[in-house]
């Protein structure tokens, strides 16, 4: 009697699995988030991660905000000159991070935040 139930539920599982691949097949773009982390991260949530003094001179990111391990860190404007490349894949998962922008431009700063799979960039708000 079990092994007739255990059949009946397998065979059930496995038309349901059909079944549902059948009317919604994945796409490529699901199929490629789910080998890499499973899930889209939202740009919101690199945003609410990133923080700025009231005078607008230093940056704050808080790693703790953002799901994946981060690779890199650059400010750079918006004509692509770097002014701080920074390597942060080493850092703890719960670091908070700063960034001193006093030597840079008033305003024009992107903050990237590269992961080992994308890349984001934030508009950094102007010191004037």
């Amino acid at each position: 009697m079990k092994k007739y139930i255990s059949f009946l539920l397998g065979a059930f599982l496995l038309f349901s699995a059909a079944l549902a691949n059948a009317i919604d097949p994945p796409t490529k773009k699901q199929k490629a988030l789910s080998e890499s982390f499973g899930y889209e991260i939202p740009s919101n949530t690199y945003r609410k991660a990133v923080y700025q003094s009231d005078d607008r001179t230093k940056v704050f990111i808080d790693f703790s905000e953002i799901p994946v391990n981060l690779k890199s860190i650059q400010v750079l404007n918006s004509h692509g000159d770097v002014f701080v490349n920074k390597s942060v894949y080493e850092l703890p998962v719960n670091s908070l991070y700063e960034i001193d922008l006093t030597n840079f431009p008033a305003n024009d700063l992107v903050l990237e935040i590269q992961t080992f799979t994308d890349s984001r960039f934030i508009q950094l708000g102007s010191r004037d």
